[in-house]
């Protein structure tokens, strides 16, 4: 049996003691946990949900050391498409992970990634998810996603509503090719997932 992600995330920009695995599993699994199915397709607590998830995603990946994207003491993360509520992803700029300040910005093309440590491609890029990946696989950029087949598609992660909670997949593989890597804790809580 696949596990699933169930995040019980804390908050951004309430941080406490690094380094404990079992207090990501304990984070993860109650944030995804704790978010009900609605009537609606998105909903800003969803979406909160989702930027807490992203939080706790960046705390434990890594980049290569001799990465050239963006400033060593930023993680830039670029809104890609439309996102519902952005306002809940805009929750995390300023925040500090790694000892490096999050910047959120909305872009409007592949091209404007280039220079973002994530990327966030909302579900209205579902027709652009092979190009985006595509776009991204040999380059040090941490892709994330929320449509159905974006991991299968080259995407790293993918974050899916799933019954009462937020899945996540993971594709590893891809994410080694960029030489990003993700720690075993955070792999224990994925769907892995591959071309």
């Amino acid at each position: 049996m696949t596990p699933q992600l169930a995040i019980p995330v804390s908050r951004p920009g309430r941080t406490g003691s690094p380094g404990t695995g079992r207090r990501l599993l304990l984070c993860l699994g109650m944030a995804c946990g704790l978010w009900s199915a609605s009537a609606q397709n998105a909903t800003l607590r969803e979406y909160e949900l989702k930027a807490g998830v992203l939080f706790n995603i960046i705390k434990y990946v890594e980049w290569p050391a001799d990465s050239p994207v963006g400033p060593s003491d930023t993680i830039e993360i670029g809104l890609l498409g439309t996102i519902p509520f952005p306002e809940a992803m805009d929750v995390l700029d300023g925040k500090v992970v790694q000892g490096r300040k999050l910047q959120v910005r909305r872009i409007n093309s592949v091209a404007d990634a280039a220079k973002c440590r994530v990327l966030y491609v909302g579900s209205s890029e579902k027709g652009q998810l092979a190009q985006i990946a595509e776009s991204f696989k040999d380059k040090p950029v941490l892709t994330v996603g929320e449509v159905d087949g974006f991991a299968q598609k080259g995407g790293m992660v993918n974050l899916l509503n799933g019954p009462n909670r937020i899945v996540m997949e993971i594709n590893r593989a891809a994410a080694t090719q960029s030489r990003i890597e993700f720690s075993s804790q955070l792999l224990k809580l994925a769907r892995l997932v591959s071309r």
